[in-house]
C-alpha cells in the first residue's frame, strides 16, 4: 500500500509538471499542489526550474550588471533624477533597511540618486511618522508604515494618492508588475478607503515593503521522525505531540509568552481564528463596533496557551519573539508558531544549530476550520505634505526599492519575507530559504486583525498582551483575564467614539 500511495503521488507530481508546461496551471499553483504532495522545497525549485521557471536578474535590468530597473520601453529613463537625493524611514529591528543600505552605492551609480536612510525603533518611527506628516512639510520623501497604522495615518489622508502613477510608463518601468503583489496584501498596505476608513478600495496609497508575512509553523523534523510522528495539524494535536516531544533536553513547543504585543498577534490571534473566533462585531462608523473577548473561542485560545506551558522553557512567560527563536535555533524546541520573515534565518546555518532540520507548516486549525494566521507586513509611502518634484523623486526610488530584483536580494540575503507572489516560488530562494512556498500560501489567507482600521489598535493589544501574559504566570485564570480584556477594550473604544 505504502509502494502504491508513493506511486500514485509521483503520478500526481508528474501530471502537475506537465500541466505546468502545458500552461493549463500557473507555476505558482504548482508550489502549492507539489508541497501538499509533500515535495521538499529543493525539488520544488529544480522541477520550476525545468518547467523554464525563470530566475529574476539581480537588482538591475540585466542579470549581473548592476542595472537600475529599467523596463521595455514607455519613456521610463531610470537617470530622470539623476543629481536629486531621497530621504527614507525604515524601521530597526527587522532586517528591513540592510538590503538598502548595500544597495546606496548602486542607486547612485545607476539612477544617479542619493539616498539619506534613517532607521528608527518601532515606536520612534510611528510617533516620527504622525509628527511629519502632520508637520507643514515631512523631513522624509518615503516612510515605511506599518499595517496597524496605516487607519490613522493613510486613513486620515496624508499620504499621497499614486493610483495612475503606476500605470503610467514614464513613471513606472514596464515590468513593474503591481498584479505580482497578492491581493490580500495590497488590500493591507496598498489601497485605502479614505471615505469609509477601511483597508482596500480602488485608491492606492502605499506598496507593499520591504517585508509582508504571515505565521506558519516551525518544527524539528529530526525530532518528529525519531518520534514516529505526524506533523499536527489541530490544536488538540499540537498539544499531544508538545508532551509527546519534551524531553530534559528539549521543550516540545514555545511560544511569545512575555507582556508583548507578538503574545497576542502571534500565538493568540492565530489560535482564537482558527478555533472560530471573529474579533469583533459592529460598525466603527455607527458607534456599535465592539470585541468579543468573552467569546468561546477568545478563552479556549488562551486556556490553550496555558496548557502548552509544561511542555515550553521554563522561562517561556518572559520569551518575546527573539528569546523564541534563539530557542529554537540553538535545538532547545521542537515546534512553535511564528513569524515566517523572522523565522527564515532558522534555515541559515551561521545562525542556526538545526537548520538541516527544521520543516514548516500551515498553523494548525480546528476541525472545520481554515488554517490562517494574522496578516502583517509594512508598506511604503510618500507623504502628501511634500513639494511636488520630491514625491516624482520618492516614486521614481520607490520603483526600484519595492521591484522584483531588489526583493530577491533582499530576501536571499537577509531571509525576510517577501511582498511579491513570483519571489516565494523563486526556484534559487527556494532551494535556499524551502519555507517560502508555504509561508506564500500563509500570506494568502492571513487575516488582517479586525480593530486594525482604528488608531487605537496597539491600546487594545497592549491591554490584552498584558492580562494574557498575567493568565501564562498563574496570576488568573483564562476567563478572567479576557474578561477583563473585554472591559478594558469596551473603555477603549468609548473613548475613541467607536461605541456608544
Amino acid at each position: 500500500m505504502e509502494q502504491q500511495g508513493a506511486r500514485g503521488g509521483q503520478d500526481l507530481v508528474s501530471q502537475a509538471i506537465r500541466d505546468v508546461l502545458n500552461g493549463r496551471i500557473s507555476r505558482r499553483a504548482f508550489v502549492r499542489r507539489a508541497t501538499i504532495l509533500g515535495l521538499s522545497g529543493g525539488a520544488i525549485g529544480a522541477v520550476i526550474a525545468a518547467c523554464g521557471g525563470e530566475t529574476p536578474a539581480g537588482p538591475t535590468g540585466a542579470p549581473g550588471t548592476g542595472a537600475a530597473p529599467t523596463g521595455a520601453g514607455g519613456g521610463y529613463d531610470p537617470m530622470r533624477y539623476a543629481g536629486e537625493r531621497v530621504r527614507i524611514a525604515i524601521v530597526d529591528g527587522e532586517r528591513d533597511e540592510l538590503g538598502l543600505r548595500d544597495k546606496i552605492p548602486e542607486i547612485k551609480e545607476q539612477m544617479g540618486i542619493d539616498v539619506d536612510l534613517t532607521t528608527m525603533a518601532l515606536g520612534a518611527l510611528l510617533e516620527s511618522n504622525n509628527q511629519n506628516l502632520r508637520a507643514p512639510e515631512s523631513a522624509f520623501d518615503v516612510m515605511h508604515v506599518l499595517g496597524f497604522s496605516v487607519a490613522g495615518t493613510v486613513g486620515a489622508d496624508l499620504f499621497t494618492e499614486i493610483t495612475d502613477w503606476v500605470a503610467d510608463p514614464e513613471r513606472t518601468p514596464e515590468d513593474y508588475d503591481l498584479e505580482d503583489f497578492p491581493a490580500g496584501q495590497l488590500e493591507y498596505t496598498g489601497y485605502f478607503d479614505v471615505e469609509t476608513g477601511s483597508y482596500g478600495g480602488d485608491k492606492l496609497y502605499l506598496i507593499p515593503g520591504v517585508h509582508s508575512g504571515s505565521c506558519i509553523m516551525f518544527y524539528r523534523q529530526d525530532l518528529f521522525d525519531a518520534a514516529g510522528l505526524s506533523v499536527p495539524t489541530t490544536w488538540e494535536e499540537y498539544l499531544a505531540a508538545a508532551e509527546a516531544l519534551t524531553t530534559d533536553e528539549v521543550a516540545g513547543n514555545a511560544m511569545i509568552g512575555a507582556n508583548d504585543v507578538s503574545l497576542f498577534l502571534v500565538d493568540w490571534y492565530t489560535r482564537f481564528i482558527t478555533m472560530g473566533g471573529q474579533l469583533t462585531s459592529g460598525d466603527k462608523n455607527d458607534q456599535t463596533l465592539n470585541t468579543n473577548f468573552t467569546s468561546d473561542p477568545a478563552v479556549r485560545a488562551l486556556q490553550h496557551m496555558i496548557d502548552c506551558l509544561p511542555y515550553a522553557p521554563s522561562a517561556v512567560t518572559s520569551y518575546g519573539f527573539t528569546e523564541s527563536l534563539d530557542a529554537f535555533a540553538s535545538g532547545r524546541v521542537a515546534m512553535m508558531v511564528f513569524w515566517s520573515t523572522i523565522g527564515g534565518s532558522l534555515y541559515d546555518p551561521e545562525a542556526s544549530t538545526v537548520s538541516d532540520a527544521v520543516g514548516d507548516a500551515l498553523v494548525p486549525a480546528d476541525s472545520g476550520q481554515t488554517p490562517q494566521a494574522i496578516r502583517g507586513g509594512w508598506g511604503l509611502g510618500i507623504p502628501k505634505n511634500l513639494p511636488d518634484r520630491n514625491k516624482d523623486v520618492a516614486w521614481h526610488f520607490l520603483t526600484y526599492l519595492t521591484s522584483k530584483e531588489f526583493e530577491k536580494y533582499q530576501v536571499g540575503t537577509y531571509q525576510t519575507d517577501p511582498n511579491r507572489a513570483s519571489t516565494f516560488i523563486d526556484p534559487e530562494l527556494v532551494t535556499q530559504l524551502p519555507h517560502l512556498p508555504v509561508a506564500g500560501e500563509a500570506a494568502e489567507s492571513a487575516r488582517i486583525l479586525e480593530i486594525a482600521n482604528i488608531p487605537e489598535v496597539f491600546e487594545i493589544v497592549g491591554a490584552a498582551a498584558r492580562e494574557f501574559n498575567l493568565a501564562l504566570t498563574g496570576t488568573q485564570d483564562a476567563t478572567t483575564a479576557c474578561q477583563k480584556v473585554q472591559e478594558a477594550s469596551e473603555a477603549i473604544l468609548r473613548t475613541g467614539g467607536h461605541l456608544a
